[in-house]
């Protein structure tokens, strides 16, 4: 590490919120939030005289929402004053900061498209790009380009949530994250992994080799205790080097899913073959990595409530919807300075769970594991909505299934699903076990029996060396369909 890292490394150290967290603590993630919420308290009267002079010790669910609302209302400041975007946003819909006072004046609030920021993201900084620390273009799975801005307390605070996270997992100074992202080139997770690791005293290791082999050789090197990556390489490697490598061997205490969506059947066969839990992470490049992680109890994700507050609409009514209830997740950014997004429309379809968890957290709430993207679901049949995460259950169901996509092509009035199948091991039975276990689930149950969706189909092909990251599993193939 260099002069330059090491006074930066000082900076941070002394900034981080998570090094506040004492060390027999329990949550340490919901502590943080805790943590940020007193530090907000303790420097505004707005704040104290809205909550009273009880304070924020113990934390009640009812002041984490006030301070929640008093974040929107001062980011609507800050945005007035500095994000060209949102001055003219506010100034058109007619609100100020003042009118919200309660979460169901969030919706006196205009919505904020992905388009918009793809087409206008200069608009939306807040800060003048030479005072970007970083800046990150990503497409995510919609092919629109984005471009997000990070200042140098935006950067801190990523790697203080990842670093609270982190302890809230398990990891200590005695642990190793192993981090597998290959060939991400937009929005590289390592940079806050790796920092946060180094803050807390933790080892770290970053491989973005597609060969499972130098994966291996990495993990062992660094005596890795941890591993987190793309749950669909994650079974790749577990799938390739399981064949001769005894997984459950290497010592791997947990495995942090992130970036995909990790379906049921894939959590299970990998947690068979590495003997651990596999944990789910859920984030945005737009508004950092660690956005929502799973605890032990593997029932919703523990979201990030100090730096943004989310939200779940009807996505035709735009009203919202109760706790539990499925709908779009909306979320607008806390504390902010490089990009500014309020009430942004993610298109991730989810809903969010009242606490406490059974892990004993108090006042966080829990966002239950986004089923698809509305972006990237596919009509067939009669109107059934299909999404990739819905044949992952299905298709993982066999070890012998390295990775697959699905072809929507249409022959007379009925939709065919051709599911192209990476195998090593091609078999009558396997095709069988696959066109089963598609044909129950219900959207295609339905289809089936309306006869509007024929029989599923399954084509093998060869291991695929070149791995790729967020290519699209579902590839409709139908001219002039709506």
């Amino acid at each position: 590490m260099g002069l330059r890292e090491s006074m930066m490394a000082v900076i941070v150290r002394h900034k981080l919120l998570a090094n506040q967290i004492p060390k027999d603590c329990k949550h340490p993630l919901e502590e943080w939030m805790a943590i940020k919420a007193r530090k907000t308290y303790s420097k505004n009267k707005e704040l104290r005289e809205w909550i009273g002079n009880t304070g924020l010790d113990p934390m009640t669910r009812e002041n984490f929402e006030k301070y929640q609302l008093f974040r929107v209302r001062e980011q609507m400041r800050y945005a007035e004053e500095n994000v060209p975007y949102y001055r003219n946003k506010f100034k058109e819909a007619g609100v100020r900061p003042e009118d919200i006072r309660t979460y169901d004046d969030l919706t006196k609030i205009p919505l904020t498209e992905p388009n918009d920021l793809a087409e206008k993201s200069m608009l939306f900084y807040g800060v003048s790009v030479t005072k970007m620390l970083r800046e990150f273009t990503t497409s995510g799975t919609t092919g629109h380009k984005k471009s997000i801005g990070y200042t140098q307390n935006d950067m801190i605070s990523k790697i203080d949530i990842v670093a609270s996270a982190l302890r809230d997992i398990g990891m200590t100074k005695k642990d190793s994250l192993h981090i597998m992202f290959p060939m991400v080139f937009a929005w590289d997770p390592s940079l806050v992994m790796v920092g946060a690791c180094n803050i807390l005293g933790y080892g770290s290791s970053v491989c973005a080799e597609v060969d499972v082999e130098k994966q291996l050789k990495s993990m062992k090197e660094a005596g890795s205790t941890y591993i987190i990556g793309i749950p669909s390489f994650i079974y790749r490697v577990t799938t390739l080097l399981s064949k001769e490598t005894d997984l459950k061997a290497l010592g791997i205490k947990k495995i942090i899913s992130s970036s995909e969506p990790l379906s049921e059947s894939l959590r299970a066969l990998l947690q068979d073959a590495w003997g651990c839990k596999v944990i789910d992470v859920w984030g945005m490049t737009e508004f950092g990595l660690a956005c929502a992680v799973e605890c032990d109890e593997q029932n919703g994700l523990h979201t990030d409530e100090a730096n943004m507050l989310m939200e779940i609409i009807d996505p035709e009514t735009l009203e919202h919807l109760p706790a539990g209830q499925k709908g779009e997740l909306v979320i607008t950014a806390l504390n902010a300075e490089g990009t500014v997004l309020i009430r942004y429309r993610t298109h991730d379809i989810a809903a969010l769970l009242d606490p406490p968890c059974g892990c004993g957290a108090h006042f966080n709430k829990r966002l239950m594991k986004p089923s698809g993207r509305m972006d990237l679901q596919f009509k067939i049949g009669n109107g059934h909505k299909v999404y990739p995460v819905l044949f992952d259950e299905a298709v993982f169901l066999s070890p012998d299934v390295i990775d697959y996509h699905v072809d929507i092509t249409r022959e007379g009035y009925r939709d065919v699903l051709t599911f192209e199948v990476e195998t090593e091991n091609p078999n009558d039975d396997l095709a069988h076990s696959i066109v089963k276990a598609v044909s129950s689930i219900m959207e295609i149950e339905d289809g089936l029996a309306e006869d509007l969706v024929a029989e599923p189909r399954v084509r093998f092909i060869e291991p695929n060396h070149d791995y790729a990251v967020k290519v699209k599993k579902i590839r409709d193939l139908r001219e002039n369909y709506d």
